[in-house]
């Protein structure tokens, strides 16, 4: 099969604060399963609609590992699907990142 992808995806399985941009007071956990430059696959219970912005905060064990350059970031839905796992009640959501992935870690006082 043809990659359509531009950017390779990396798996992990890091824990994250899922903001909608309609309710950004409101934090969601979620989880993000796969990474790369320009977007993340977040899996979390509540459905997102495409085209919906979104923030997502990374922390814990990922600011010391792989995802150190995700941080705070801003991103757009591109799809939602609920999780293949019959009656799960968890959907998959494909998150494009505004501006990409950064190279550097964030400083301890932008995480905070």
């Amino acid at each position: 099969m043809f990659e359509k992808r531009k950017w390779p995806r990396v798996l992990c399985l890091e824990l994250c604060e899922m903001h909608p941009g309609s309710d950004s007071a409101r934090k969601q956990s979620s989880r993000v399963l796969n990474y790369s430059y320009n977007g993340l696959l977040l899996e979390t219970d509540m459905p997102l609609g495409t085209g919906q912005y979104v923030k997502i905060d990374v922390r814990g064990k990922a600011m010391e590992n792989a995802l150190t350059g995700l941080g705070r970031r801003v991103g757009k839905v591109r799809w939602c699907s609920p999780r293949p796992e019959q009656l799960s009640g968890y959907f998959a959501v494909g998150v494009e990142m505004l501006g990409g992935v950064s190279e550097e870690a964030p400083s301890r006082e932008t995480v905070r």
